[in-house]
């Protein structure tokens, strides 16, 4: 009799695992309200390689605690670009599917231009911060960190440029 009941409720349970999302995939990082996702800052990334980089528990930490600063460092930054994004459609308003802006309206140009300053601190302070992790990181580590990190920059890049060529081709 158990191993009927627990049949059922793997063939119940699965599936609704299989749907669900993690609520930061939704949420974008790090906030209450969903929108895009940020791409992972270099140290997110060192910490993500940790393994292929074989990087020691106190190089780890230190990682750790440098991605900690920067993210105190970057929120006044993201909570300034949060409030700069168009309004959300209300809930059910099937028009604007996924918050896309309403076909055949542009991006705000202003708007993109205002944000550009911001993207541009936070990719000083992404640098900066990467910099100070290199520190702790061996010759080897830092030559194969570049690598993996370029590499995961082009596929942040091809995935951002064909997102934007299916939103083109919906208007």
């Amino acid at each position: 009799m158990a191993w009927k009941t627990m049949t059922w409720v793997m063939v119940l349970a699965f599936p609704v695992l299989a749907c669900a999302q993690d609520v930061g995939a939704r949420q974008g990082s790090g906030g209450d309200e969903p929108g895009p996702r940020r791409p992972p800052s270099s140290l997110e990334l060192l910490l993500e390689y940790r393994e292929t980089l074989a990087l020691t528990p106190e190089q780890v930490g230190r990682v750790a605690e440098l991605q900690s600063a920067l993210e105190e460092q970057n929120a006044p930054l993201h909570e300034q670009l949060r409030t700069q994004r168009p309004p959300r459609p209300p809930p059910g308003d099937a028009s604007r599917a996924g918050g896309a802006p309403p076909r055949g309206e542009p991006p705000d140009a202003a708007r993109m231009q205002q944000a550009e300053p911001l993207f541009q601190e936070l990719r000083a302070n992404d640098e900066a911060a990467y910099a100070q992790a290199e520190q702790v990181l061996t010759d080897t580590q830092k030559t194969r960190a570049r690598e993996l990190i370029t590499q995961a920059r082009e596929e942040q890049r091809q995935r951002h440029e064909a997102m934007r060529e299916r939103m083109g081709s919906r208007q």
